[in-house]
């Protein structure tokens, strides 16, 4: 029997898609490492199989070679739709759920339709009646398809239809960027879930013949549009996915996404005030900036031009799926002017509070303390001596502050610090200020060495044994130092200042907590601010606790 002219022709378009679908896979394999192809090339593969495989069985009369013809197009058919569900996930960056036990599940279905439909035979859980059933002179067959075979149909269809839910979720969360691509994939698996829809249920006035086969024409067609035509896999949502997990929208800097091509796919609103126009995205990062992404990792800096523009530093953040797969990165742009202007600011307050300040509160305290000596007046004296103790301690802020200042401007390096002789260091400098104190040191530890800067430890024990000393009562001021470790914990040393004084004012420890003042919440003092900036240039932490006197920990990281 041969076939009529319309046969032909249903073969001609059978063989017409599996050579299409062959020239896709051929080419996709160039980008099998991107996001979702090594999914879709198993897709097409399939296609490729079963529209080969079917038209020619449409020229095989053997009943025992048509089985065999049939057996292998059915396989291949059922894997369609799970391998286009994972090409969805993958694609829009979801490949972590691909590794999930739901989606083993998932392809358990095609595999056990593999093993069923091969051994039907012995069973007929997939279709019985098999006979051929010639028309328009191809050798159509005719069967009748089991429950089995109905639902792995049918999970087919499920799973591809799913996988066409999250493309069209990347166009409706990404907007035009990828509109064209994904539009023409989605639409792609229209024509052959029709053909398997009338195949299945028999419906048309040949429903022996799978036109599924014949319609893949219109479906390899789409695909070769989408990824020749518009090279879809160029970019992909995944880059945009695992940017928005990063915490992208609460940036409140220009943020800048590139796809694995340096190709800018997202911009935050921050991004899109500084460079204006975004909607010829994708554009090349060089065009956006000026200078390419490994410009902008060399040098750190760039300057944007334009209303909005200036110099920003620039912080690289590559981006990866859940699978460890790079899919392109974040630039964050830092505004220096601003970052400049602080400091400007800061350098001037500080050479006020260097020069200024001091310079006319020694003025000040010179003539209070000739005002306390002179007059006669009781009250007037008590009034000078109140000025000469108010700038006694204004000066010590000021002290502090330009020690701390000192300490910032030199390059310290880190090294090993014997803490021992820290501690002894602090205690004598303290005994010939304050002779009648008593300072109790013990070490408790038999390597009391941690890797720091050594003047910035001495300035944090300093502060806090004047803090003690000053603030004891009148009997004699008495301060403990112990140098200790956590019971199990050799990674850390505990330095801890013990006193016996009135408990501290939570207002002047709050800082040690928050690390923060407000206008209705601040110190008085600027000691214990210090010590927590030291601590915070060495690493370390700063614990307080009031137990019969205030007791301060300094907890210290060995390396």
């Amino acid at each position: 029997m041969r076939p009529d002219l319309f046969g032909v022709g249903v073969i001609a378009a059978s063989l017409v898609a599996g050579v299409g679908a062959v020239y896709l896979l051929q080419y996709l394999y160039g980008y099998r490492d991107k996001p979702g192809a090594a999914w879709f090339m198993g897709n097409i593969a399939n296609v490729a199989v079963f529209c080969v495989t079917y038209g020619l069985s449409l020229l095989v009369f053997d009943p025992a070679l048509r089985v065999a013809f049939e057996t292998l197009s059915f396989i291949s058919m059922c894997f369609m739709g799970p391998f286009f569900l994972a090409f969805g996930l993958d694609y829009t960056g979801r490949a972590d759920l691909i590794r999930s036990p739901l989606f083993a599940v998932v392809m358990f279905v095609p595999l056990l339709t593999v093993g069923l439909t091969v051994t039907n035979a012995t069973h007929g859980l997939v279709w019985s009646q098999f006979r051929l059933d010639p028309v328009f002179g191809l050798a159509t067959v005719e069967y009748a398809i089991r429950p089995w075979g109905v639902f792995a149909i049918l999970f087919c269809v499920g799973t591809a239809a799913v996988g066409s839910l999250l493309l069209v979720g990347a166009i409706i969360s990404y907007g035009p960027l990828y509109r064209r691509e994904v539009t023409a994939v989605i639409l792609s698996t229209a024509p052959p879930t029709v053909g398997v829809l009338l195949w299945l249920f028999e419906l048309g006035p040949a429903p022996q013949l799978h036109l599924t086969a014949p319609l893949m024409v219109v479906h390899v067609s789409l695909d070769l549009y989408a990824f020749v035509g518009t090279h879809m896999f160029d970019t992909n949502p995944a880059t945009q996915r695992v940017a928005e997990q990063t915490g992208l929208d609460s940036l409140t800097e220009p943020v800048v996404v590139i796809d694995t091509q340096d190709e800018v796919v997202k911009l935050n609103d921050s991004a899109e005030e500084l460079f204006g126009e975004t909607a010829a995205l994708p554009v090349p990062l060089e065009r956006l900036t000026g200078v390419t992404l490994s410009t902008l990792k060399e040098t750190g800096e760039v300057d944007i031009e334009g209303a909005h523009g200036g110099t920003f530093a620039v912080s690289y953040t590559p981006l990866s799926d859940p699978t460890g797969g790079r899919v392109g990165g974040m630039v964050v742009l830092y505004d220096l002017q601003e970052e400049r202007r602080r400091k400007q600011q800061l350098s001037v307050l500080n050479r006020v509070l260097r020069h200024n300040l001091r310079n006319e509160m020694t003025v000040i305290q010179g003539f209070a303390s000739s005002l306390e000596d002179s007059v006669g007046d009781p009250e007037l004296q008590r009034q000078a001596g109140t000025i000469v103790r108010a700038g006694d301690r204004l000066l010590s802020i000021g002290e502090k502050v330009r020690e701390f200042d000192r300490l910032q401007e030199q390059v310290l390096h880190a090294r090993p610090v014997a803490l021992d002789e820290v501690v002894a260091a602090v205690r004598e400098e303290f005994l010939m200020q304050y002779p009648d104190a008593t300072i109790t040191t013990d070490i408790e530890v038999a390597d009391p060495t941690v890797h720091a800067q050594p003047e910035v430890l001495e300035l944090a024990l300093s502060n806090l044994t004047e803090n003690a000393l000053k603030h004891a009562s009148a009997d004699g001021p008495r301060v403990g130092i112990t140098v200790g470790s956590p019971p199990g914990d050799d990674s850390v040393v505990r330095l801890e200042v013990r006193d016996d004084n009135d408990r501290i004012p939570d207002s002047e420890t709050a800082v040690l907590r928050e690390g923060d003042e407000t206008p209705l919440q601040h110190g008085q003092g600027i000691g214990l601010w210090v010590v927590n900036w030291c601590l915070t240039a060495v690493n370390g932490d700063v614990e307080y606790r009031y137990d019969d006197g205030n007791v301060f920990t300094l907890v210290l990281p060995r390396e």
